[in-house]
C-alpha cells in the first residue's frame, strides 16, 4: 500500500495534493474526487462508492476547490453553501438541486452535466458561471433566482431545456447552442389566503342546580328555570341572526371581489417574477430547432439579439416596448442609436437591419402583425441610416416612404400628409385666384376648398382658362392625391390585418 498525493492539476495550475493510498504501482495516482479524470465527456461516469463520504468531509471543511471532480449520480448538496465554489472542468451525473442557497460565487466553467440537471427553488446570491458547459441531457431551472451576474457563454444545451428563472442583473447566453426544444419564461406565485369565520357565543353556559328526588321545585327554582329557558331562546335567536348577517355580509363582499376582479388587470395575491430584470445577452445564439423554441410572458425590451436568427421562434405574450421610440423594438436598436461612437454605429447598422428583419419575419409567422409593423419600421430605419445625409432625409425612396406614411404603418402620418397636400392646394389656389393682399371671404374660401376636394376625389370640375397656374396645381393634386390615399389605405390595412 503506497501513500501518495493526488496529482490532478487544476486549470489554474494548482495541484490537488490530497493524500491517497494506492494499492499498487499500476493504479492511477488520483484521489476519489478525480478518479478517471481522463474520461471523455461522451463516456458514462462510473459509480464511485468512496465519493459521498469524502465529499461530506470537503463540505464540512468548507473547501470549495472542486476543480475536475467527478460527481457520480445521487450526490446531495446541503441546503446552504456559504463558501466560494470552483468546479471548473468537473463532471456531474444526474444532478438535482432543490431549495439550495449559494451564498458565494459559483463557477462551473467547462463542466459536463451528464443525463440531466434539475435546479428547483434555489437561489444564487453570488456570480454564477456556466461558460463553455456541456449539458448532455435535459436541463430544468424551475423558480430559480440569480441575484448577481449569470453567464452561460458558449454553453451547449443538448437536451430539452426549461429556463423558468429570474435574472436580477446581467445574464449572458452569447454564442450558446440549443440543440433541442427550449422554453424561456418567468413565473407567478399565487398566494392563497384563507379566512375562517369565527364563532363566538353570546351567552355563557349556565349550570342550574335542580332538586333531586320527588321534591316539588320551589318558586325560586321555577323562576330560575323559566329565566334560563327565556334567556336561552333569546341567545339562540341572536346567534342565528348574527350567523345570517355574517353570511350576507360575506356574500356581498365576495360579489364585490368578483366584480372588481372582472375589471382588474393586476392580481394582488400573485407575485410575478419576470425573467430578465436586468440586461440580457442572447447574441449569436444558435437555435437548431427554432420551431420548438418558446419565449412565454417574457419582457424582451432589454435583451440583445444581435446576430441571432429568430425566424421560426415562437413568442407568447412577450413585451418589446421601447419608450425611446414609442413603439416596439429591439434593445439593440436603442443601444446602437444611443452610441456616441460613429464608426461603431455605422458598422452595426447592417447587422441591426438583418436582426430586425429576422424578428419581423418571426412575428409575422406568429401572426403578431402590429408588433411586426414596428419591427419593419426599425428595419427600414436601419436601411435609411446607412445612406448619405441628403439621401437619408430627402433624395431617396426610403426618406419619401417614411414621410408619407412611416413606411406604410402609420395611419396618422398618412392622413396628415394627405391633409397637408390638400391644404397646400387650397392655399395656392386662393393665392393665384385673388389679388395680392386681399383676404378671401368665407364664401370664396369654401368654394375653393370644395373645388380642391372634388379634384382630390377625381371628380370632374370646370377648367380655369384665364389662370395658367391653376391647371398645373390641379394636375399636381390629381397625381399626388390618389397616391397618398393609397398610402392611407395601406396603413389601414397594416393595422387591421387579420390575425
Amino acid at each position: 500500500m503506497n501513500l501518495q498525493t493526488c496529482v490532478y492539476e487544476s486549470p489554474t495550475g494548482k495541484r490537488c495534493n490530497r493524500p491517497i493510498q494506492i494499492p499498487s504501482k499500476d493504479d492511477a495516482p488520483y484521489c476519489s474526487f478525480h478518479y478517471g479524470c481522463n474520461l471523455k465527456s461522451t463516456e458514462e461516469i462510473k459509480d464511485n462508492f468512496n465519493f459521498a463520504g469524502d465529499f461530506q468531509a470537503v463540505l464540512e471543511a468548507k473547501d470549495g476547490d472542486w476543480c475536475g471532480f467527478i460527481f457520480p449520480s445521487g450526490i446531495k448538496f446541503p441546503r446552504e453553501i456559504d463558501f466560494k465554489i470552483d468546479a471548473r472542468e468537473s463532471r456531474l451525473d444526474s444532478l438535482e438541486l432543490d431549495n439550495v442557497v449559494f451564498k458565494e460565487p459559483v463557477d462551473f466553467s467547462n463542466a459536463v452535466f451528464k443525463n440531466s440537471l434539475i435546479v428547483k427553488a434555489s437561489i444564487f446570491e453570488g456570480n454564477v458561471t456556466f461558460d463553455h458547459c456541456l449539458f448532455d441531457g435535459d436541463v430544468e431551472f424551475i423558480s430559480v433566482f440569480f441575484k448577481l451576474r449569470a453567464s452561460f457563454h458558449r454553453a451547449d444545451f443538448v437536451g430539452r431545456t426549461i429556463l423558468r428563472a429570474n435574472f436580477n442583473t446581467v445574464v449572458n447566453f452569447n454564442e450558446a447552442i440549443f440543440r433541442d426544444a427550449a422554453v424561456f419564461s418567468g413565473w407567478r406565485n399565487v398566494k392563497v389566503t384563507m379566512s375562517g369565520v369565527g364563532c363566538q357565543s353570546l351567552a355563557s353556559s349556565m349550570f342550574i342546580g335542580v332538586a333531586s328526588g320527588n321534591a316539588k321545585p320551589s318558586l325560586k327554582q321555577r323562576v330560575k328555570k323559566q329565566f334560563v329557558q327565556y334567556w336561552g331562546s333569546i341567545c339562540r335567536s341572536a346567534k342565528l341572526l348574527q350567523s345570517k348577517s355574517k353570511k350576507t355580509a360575506k356574500n356581498i363582499h365576495n360579489r364585490f371581489l368578483r366584480f372588481r376582479r372582472k375589471f382588474s388587470k393586476v392580481d394582488p395575491n400573485t407575485d410575478v417574477y419576470i425573467m430578465f430584470e436586468g440586461e440580457g445577452q442572447l447574441q449569436s445564439v444558435i437555435f437548431l430547432k427554432p420551431n420548438q423554441i418558446l419565449f412565454s410572458e417574457v419582457d424582451l425590451s432589454r435583451v440583445h439579439f444581435r446576430g441571432t436568427n429568430l425566424r421560426g421562434v415562437r413568442f407568447l405574450g412577450v413585451k418589446w416596448w421601447q419608450p425611446v421610440f414609442n413603439r416596439n423594438g429591439l434593445y439593440d436598436e436603442v443601444y446602437v442609436n444611443s452610441s456616441p461612437d460613429g464608426p461603431f454605429r455605422h458598422l452595426s447598422l447592417p447587422i441591426l437591419e438583418e436582426t430586425c428583419r429576422n424578428a419581423r419575419v418571426a412575428l409575422e409567422e406568429n401572426r403578431s402583425f402590429n408588433a411586426a409593423s414596428d419591427f419593419y419600421i426599425a428595419e427600414m430605419e436601419a436601411v435609411r441610416e446607412q445612406q448619405s445625409f441628403c439621401r437619408r432625409h430627402i433624395f431617396s425612396v426610403t426618406a419619401l416612404y417614411r414621410s408619407v406614411s412611416r413606411y406604410g404603418t402609420s395611419v396618422g402620418a398618412a392622413f396628415w400628409m394627405l391633409f397637408l397636400i390638400y391644404f397646400l392646394h387650397v392655399t395656392a389656389s386662393i393665392y393665384v385666384q385673388l389679388p395680392i393682399g386681399l383676404v378671401p371671404s368665407l364664401e370664396e374660401f369654401l368654394e375653393v376648398a370644395l373645388r380642391s376636394l372634388k379634384i382630390l376625389l377625381l371628380v370632374r370640375t370646370e377648367q380655369s382658362l384665364t389662370l395658367m397656374a391653376q391647371p398645373w396645381l390641379d394636375i399636381g393634386l390629381r397625381l399626388l392625391g390618389p397616391i397618398q390615399i393609397a398610402m392611407l389605405a395601406i396603413a389601414f390595412r397594416a393595422r387591421i390585418k387579420r390575425h
